[in-house]
């Protein structure tokens, strides 16, 4: 039997606004690590810290980065998880809360991340959840998490279906980049990030169109090519300014569009085919390396819809050979699995999904593109 009311008045609709207040101190430069604990006291952090880290960034950065945090000032706790993408697992978040809960902290109090992306990812997702948030500070080792991975406030853990399913957007209070760190990290691992580092450059003029983002007197593109050209040394200068331009543009974006709604997706350039990569071959291609594979292959899809020269799809090549990083999809990729995968990509809006592709020269992109889901077989 329905429920039978009088009638009071009628329904109200309530809208209102909301701002979202962006505001991350960044430092770059050799030594930006060692300002930790004047930043803390910056951001008026609480009393208790706890850095989380991976065994392999321990081993060099720990003690360095715990000799700038004295004891009469900080209560400090470590806490070492699994290498690479191991560690962004719901267990290994539930033990972080754990460890908070059981050492009393409280919103006033911070995680230092210390290490390459996957911490970034875990340290935000835990920061965000625990107690609606506490203060985020990141200290990225890697040059894959200096460029992209900690700047932009994303965080995530992975799920089974795939990476980086649940996940929120929570910004860090501040990032200390500094290049001395990259000094222990396996040359491999440094040329994986020119994955990312590309990507930018594949998108300049497009963020510098839409933002406040200022190109330099030579593009992205062509500073990137040079210094590959010369033998990527860590100690050229020159590195330092890819760095700054890379996260100038994440910077210059997420103020714009800190939660996706229009321009930040510019930053999924190749990354809907390199996550399916990643996720698909149990994480042996690095994220860099798959985000490389996924650059070519998108620009490919971009010349098959006339949207720019095949000569784009060679250039982009040619860095990624010189950097000595694949080009190709893996041999015996399956590619129904792979489209499968990215057909769960978190950017899918019913059938169809949220694509940026090269438009008109190397530099520019078209980042509005939705793209049949019954279609995703053409990017590979």
């Amino acid at each position: 039997m329905r429920h039978k009311a009088k009638h009071r008045g009628p329904v109200v609709t309530m809208l209102w606004n909301t701002a979202l207040e962006v505001r991350t101190r960044v430092a770059v430069g050799a030594g930006a690590r060692h300002k930790l604990s004047s930043t803390l006291a910056q951001i008026g952090a609480g009393k208790r810290v706890l850095v989380l880290c991976q065994a392999s960034t321990a081993v060099h950065w720990l003690r360095d980065v715990l000799d700038d945090l004295p004891g009469e000032d900080f209560k400090v706790t470590t806490l070492e998880v699994p290498d690479g993408e191991a560690c962004k697992s719901t267990d290994w978040l539930i033990r972080i809360w754990e460890h908070l809960q059981e050492r009393g902290f409280d919103r006033h109090d911070t995680i230092v991340a210390l290490g390459g992306g996957s911490v970034s990812d875990l340290a935000g997702f835990a920061a965000s959840t625990y107690l609606r948030g506490l203060n985020l500070v990141i200290v990225p080792t890697s040059l894959l998490a200096q460029v992209d991975a900690a700047i932009g406030g994303k965080t995530a853990v992975n799920l089974p279906a795939g990476k980086n399913l649940a996940g929120t957007y929570f910004f860090p209070k501040a990032v200390l980049a500094d290049q001395e760190m990259l000094s222990t990290v396996p040359r491999k691992q440094v040329m994986s990030a020119i994955g990312e580092i590309l990507k930018y450059a594949m998108i300049e003029e497009t963020v510098a169109k839409n933002s406040d983002y200022e190109m330099g007197p030579t593009p992205l593109i062509d500073v990137l090519e040079k210094i590959i050209k010369d033998g990527f040394d860590i100690e050229d200068p020159g590195i330092s300014g890819l760095i700054t331009s890379c996260i100038k543009m994440k910077l210059y974006i997420v103020a714009r569009d800190p939660r996706e709604a229009n321009l930040r997706r510019i930053l999924n350039l190749g990354h809907t085919v390199g996550h399916a990569l990643e996720k698909v071959g149990d994480f042996k291609l690095s994220h860099g390396e798959a985000v490389g594979i996924g650059l070519v292959q998108t620009t490919k899809l971009s010349v098959a819809q006339k949207r720019i020269e095949k000569a784009a799809v060679e250039r982009v090549k040619e860095i990624l050979i010189r950097a000595e990083l694949p080009h190709e999809l893996p041999k015996g990729s399956n590619k129904e699995e792979l489209v499968s995968t990215m057909a769960h990509d978190k950017k899918r809006h019913g059938e169809n999904i949220k694509l940026v592709l090269p438009h008109t020269r190397l530099g520019m992109v078209d980042y509005e593109v939705s793209y049949p889901i019954a279609d995703l077989n053409k990017l590979l």
